[in-house]
C-alpha cells in the first residue's frame, strides 16, 4: 500500500531536505526514487509531476545559484612570455640529423614521442642543436599544444560549496540522467562550476551546476577535501594528488591553499600511490625512456621538475599537451607550466615537501554518453 502524506508534511520534509543538502553538499540524492526529497531538486522529472510539489524548494536553490553562480576564486595569472619562451616542436616522423642544411648525416630521430627546441630555419631546414639540423617537413608546429590553463588560489581554504572544472565542452541536461535539450548552449572545457546538488542515476552521479543544468560526473573534475594522512608531519607543506578526479590540492599544514588539474600516469605506467617526499628539484631537466622501442620518448628542458619517488616519477610542467584532467603520462604528474612554476616556488622553503598520491574513487567503464 502506498503511503499518503499531507501536503503540509511533504512541503516541510522537502524544505528540511534542502537544508540538509546545503549543509552536506556532496551527499548523493537518488534521482530515480520518485520521493519528495528527490522532487525538491528535480521537479521536471515525470514522477515529480504532482500538485504536492511546490516551486519554493527549487527557488531556494536558484537563489543560491544567483548569489554564487560560479566559484569566486582567484586564478593564477598566465604569463605568455613564460609558457611560450621555448620554441618546442615535435618530431612527427623518423628523420635523419645532419651537420648542416643538406650536410652530412650524423644521426637520426627514430619513431617515438620526441620533441626538440627549434632554432633558426634555412631553406627548409631547422637547427635543433649545435651543428644539428633536420628537415622542417619532419617537425610539427611550434608550441602546438602549450596549455594556457591554470589553477586557483584558495585564500580562505576550500569553499563550503564544492566546485569542479568542466573536462569537456558539455551541453547540460535539464534533469539528471536525461539527454541534453537540442540547442542548449555548451559549457566550455576548463570552465569552473559550483556543485549545488548531487543525484544518482544508475549508479552514476549527476551534478546540478546551474538552473536546470545537470552534468554527468565523468564530464567534470571535482575538488574534494582531504584530511592530512598519517606520515605527513603537522605544519608541513604537502600535495594531495587525487588520481580519480585528476586534481592536485596544495596544503600548508591542514589548510588548502591551491587547487588545479593534473594529468597522471596511464594504466600501463600508473603513478604510485602513497606518501612520498620530494628529493630532487630542477628548474629544467631532460626526460627520456624506452630507448630502442616504438614507445621511445624524449623531452628536452621539461620545466619545474620535482622528483618524489625512486621510480623516477615527478611533478613537472608539460609543454607537449593540453589534456589536463585525464591520465596521459608515463607515470609523472603533469601540470600546466603556470601551475608547475607556482608549486615549485611555493615549496622553496620546504624543498622536501610531501606528496600524497591516492584514489578518491574507482575507475569503471559504462558511463552514459
Amino acid at each position: 500500500m502506498r503511503l499518503v502524506m499531507t501536503r503540509h508534511f511533504l512541503r516541510q520534509f522537502a524544505l528540511l531536505a534542502l537544508v540538509a543538502v546545503f549543509l552536506l553538499p556532496s551527499a548523493p540524492l537518488n534521482a530515480d526514487s520518485g520521493n519528495g526529497l528527490n522532487c525538491a531538486f528535480t521537479p521536471n522529472l515525470p514522477e515529480c509531476a504532482s500538485p504536492i510539489v511546490y516551486g519554493v524548494e527549487m527557488r531556494a536553490i536558484e537563489a543560491e545559484m544567483a548569489i554564487n553562480p560560479a566559484p569566486d576564486l582567484p586564478r593564477l595569472p598566465v604569463d605568455d612570455r613564460l609558457i611560450y619562451r621555448r620554441p618546442f616542436r615535435r618530431v612527427e616522423k623518423p628523420t635523419t640529423i645532419h651537420d648542416a642544411p643538406n650536410g652530412n648525416v650524423i644521426g637520426a630521430y627514430p619513431e617515438g614521442f620526441i620533441f626538440v627546441v627549434a632554432g633558426k630555419g634555412v631553406d627548409g631546414w631547422v637547427q635543433v642543436g649545435r651543428d644539428a639540423w633536420v628537415q622542417e617537413s619532419a617537425l610539427g608546429p611550434i608550441n602546438k599544444a602549450v596549455s594556457r590553463f591554470s589553477g586557483v588560489l584558495l585564500p580562505n581554504g576550500l569553499p563550503t560549496r564544492p566546485f569542479a572544472w568542466m573536462l569537456l565542452d558539455t551541453r547540460p541536461s535539464r534533469t539528471p540522467g536525461a539527454k541534453p535539450v537540442a540547442g542548449t548552449p555548451e559549457i566550455k572545457r576548463y570552465t569552473m562550476v559550483n556543485i549545488f546538488a548531487v543525484a544518482v542515476v544508475d549508479t552514476w552521479e549527476w551534478y546540478l551546476i546551474g538552473p536546470d543544468q545537470w552534468v554527468l560526473q565523468t564530464r567534470v573534475a571535482k575538488v574534494k577535501p582531504l584530511a592530512r594522512p598519517e606520515g605527513i608531519e603537522a605544519g608541513k607543506k604537502w600535495f594531495a594528488v587525487d588520481l580519480y578526479e585528476q586534481t592536485l590540492t596544495a596544503y600548508d599544514g591542514d589548510k588548502p591553499v591551491f587547487a588545479t588539474l593534473i594529468a597522471s600516469g596511464l594504466p600501463k605506467w600508473g603513478t604510485l600511490e602513497g606518501v612520498h617526499k620530494i628529493f630532487a628539484r630542477y628548474e629544467e631537466a631532460r626526460m627520456s625512456g624506452a630507448e630502442g622501442k616504438p614507445e621511445y620518448w624524449y623531452l628536452p628542458l621539461v620545466p619545474y621538475v620535482m622528483y618524489f619517488n625512486t621510480s623516477e616519477q615527478a611533478l613537472h610542467g608539460a609543454y607537449w599537451h593540453d589534456g589536463f584532467g585525464y591520465r596521459r603520462s608515463r607515470g609523472c604528474i603533469n601540470l600546466s607550466i603556470t601551475d608547475a612554476k607556482w608549486i615549485y616556488e611555493w615549496v622553496e622553503d620546504q624543498p622536501n615537501a610531501y606528496v600524497y598520491i591516492y584514489h578518491s574513487g574507482t575507475y569503471r567503464p559504462g558511463a552514459p554518453q
